[in-house]
């Protein structure tokens, strides 16, 4: 079931992103600390969005949205992961679908997702496609020299 993330989710979510398998530990650190700034100023203070699949106590992936400053209607997939142990049951599926929902409940017009272009993450690439995305653009070593910046739109 997707539900708003609460507190008592953080431990989970903090693990996930840890055991991805793709995220370096600044990232790990990033996560926890937006997920701090939901829980503390709420999703309208802190312009983060986070929702789990939840199976029970356990969780079994989540996904974090915000509204993108200075456009109408644009809003940004932040963080999208799911428990390796997870995979393949249709979480993710369903994490980027209730986001897109929420997202269109604002008033949004636009999702995007930015990742890396990396061989790591052709997975992550190849499921923003299945899921209906646009490969909207590239920027040649965004992130360092050889990681590219690949950027995905989905018009709501």
């Amino acid at each position: 079931m997707i539900v708003n993330a609460t507190e008592t989710d953080g431990p989970q979510i903090n693990d996930i992103t840890a055991r991805a398998g793709v995220f370096n530990q600044e990232e790990v650190d990033c996560v926890r600390d937006i997920f701090d700034e939901y829980i503390s100023l709420g999703p309208d203070e802190s312009g983060y969005n986070f929702i789990v699949d939840r199976d029970g106590d356990q969780i079994h992936g989540f996904a974090c949205y915000g509204k993108r400053d200075l456009a109408n209607g644009v809003f940004d997939l932040y963080w999208i992961a799911v428990d390796p142990n997870s995979r393949r049951n249709g979480a993710g599926r369903k994490l980027i679908a209730a986001s897109e929902e929420a997202v269109r409940q604002l008033g949004g017009r636009m999702l995007i997702a930015e990742t890396s272009g990396t061989t790591e993450y052709e997975s992550t690439r190849r499921f923003y496609l299945g899921v209906g995305y646009e490969a909207e653009a590239s920027i040649k070593d965004f992130y360092s020299e050889g990681d590219d910046l690949a950027i995905f739109v989905k018009r709501l």
